[in-house]
């Protein structure tokens, strides 16, 4: 019952909060539904400072409860990423397929890299020090993207097809990768293990090829029973089991079940729902659409709800927080202009470099995986600083990136972009 019960309450906070952003704010809906529960968490905090305790406590204890981090990383995600992915076309990706891998691989190791060292230097320069390792795992926590308000707004202004593709691609596969990167320095900083160079090449290998070759299994596996079924409760039944069951599958021989989960998804939205008759695809495709809307929608209230369990005001707050914020951002300029730079001396991408960075920048929004990843940290000294910092990012990067990039990037610079600069 309680299970239950916990489902019902975030339902309806989500559907509350999503007619209050319709109807008063206005806002792209994950950056609404985020912003309300934050202003809701905020409003119990203040009313616990002047000692009104009991809402506040109730709410502690709720989200304490949830476990985001073992819900998202060890469940829901998998979901998220398959009804994100079945609707991505192979033949843009692949048109664009340079600029994705270099992005997803590339600046997402050069960010993390950067994000931590740079934080690391920063940090120590003010007397508010976090160790070497524990900046690279915040870098790899904080470095993969979430695209979802970022396509949403710049998709009313007009965002060019193969725009979209880059933007999509790197997020889908940016995710494994980071959760990969964010593993191996985890597993150093907690002093199990102490991987040689080699040793955390060799992992990330395994992690990240591994995940390709079970994704193309499970999607075997789902092709042959989807297209022998003509029932469409049983094709969803079966998409639903085959998605859990490859993400579950990937956790027992440590390969990376998000990379495994797109590339399932990208293999049967391409292969297998263009063999299935109109009105069997249809309502499979509905399906996945309403999953996809609801988890992320229930997903960006539960990052509002759970700044409920950060210490908001701890030492140096305003030094960690800025600096963060600042870090990350020039981070991931620095980390998606190397790659595209280097593409452009190869002859494999004819493009307004700085603009397209520019986007790629303001549109890299972080978002649930970047706070679940956080919450998972063991129990220690710098926990309290990581969380502290990823929400000052996530916040940042929804709020003021996500409201602003309508704004700032227009129809006639986004069909620039992809063009030589002249």
């Amino acid at each position: 019952m309680e299970i239950f019960q916990t489902v019902a309450i975030i339902l309806g906070l989500t559907a509350l909060f999503g007619f209050l952003n319709e109807r008063v704010l206005g806002l792209q809906q994950t950056v609404g539904l985020m912003v309300i529960a934050l202003a809701f968490t905020l409003v119990l905090a203040v009313l616990n400072a002047f000692g009104i305790t009991s809402l506040f406590v109730q709410e502690q204890a709720f989200v304490s409860r949830l476990k985001l981090d073992e819900s998202l990383l060890n469940g829901v995600l998998c979901f998220i990423l398959f009804a994100g992915s079945i609707n991505v076309k192979a033949r843009a990706l692949g048109e664009e397929k340079w600029v994705i891998l270099s992005l997803a691989i590339g600046a997402t190791l050069i960010a993390a890299i950067l994000t931590g060292v740079a934080l690391w230097a920063l940090l120590a320069a003010f007397g508010a020090g976090l160790g070497l390792i524990y900046a690279l795992v915040f870098g790899a926590l904080i470095s993969p993207t979430d695209p979802i308000a970022a396509l949403a707004i710049l998709g009313k202004v007009g965002l060019p097809k193969p725009l979209e593709a880059i933007i999509n691609g790197e997020s889908l596969f940016n995710d494994g990768v980071g959760v990969v990167i964010f593993t191996i320095f985890l597993t150093i900083a907690s002093g199990t293990q102490q991987p040689t160079t080699a040793d955390a090449l060799i992992m990330f290998l395994r992690e990240v090829l591994g995940g390709v070759g079970l994704g193309l299994v499970a999607s075997v596996v789902m092709h042959v029973l989807l297209v022998r079924m003509k029932d469409y409760g049983t094709q969803v039944l079966i998409s639903l089991a085959v998605v859990a069951l490859a993400y579950g599958a990937a956790e027992l021989m440590e390969v990376s079940g998000p990379i495994a989960t797109v590339v399932l998804g990208l293999v049967i939205g391409n292969y297998s729902m263009p063999r299935l008759a109109a009105d069997e695809r249809r309502p499979f495709e509905t399906f996945w659409r309403a999953v996809d809307e609801v988890l992320n929608a229930m997903l960006f209230v539960l990052i509002g709800l759970h700044v409920a369990l950060v210490q908001l005001f701890i030492p140096d707050w305003p030094v960690s927080a800025t600096s963060a914020i600042l870090v990350c951002l020039a981070a991931r300029w620095i980390s998606v202009y190397l790659p595209l730079s280097a593409l452009g001396a190869l002859g494999a991408l004819q493009a307004d470099r700085v603009g397209l960075t520019n986007l790629l920048t303001w549109g890299g929004l972080r978002g649930g995986l970047a706070v679940a990843m956080a919450l998972s940290l063991p129990e220690s000294p710098e926990k309290g600083l990581i969380l502290h910092m990823t929400y000052g990012v996530v916040v940042f990067s929804l709020v003021v990136q996500g409201l602003s990039i309508g704004r700032i990037f227009k129809a006639d610079h986004l069909k620039q972009l992809l063009k030589p600069a002249s």
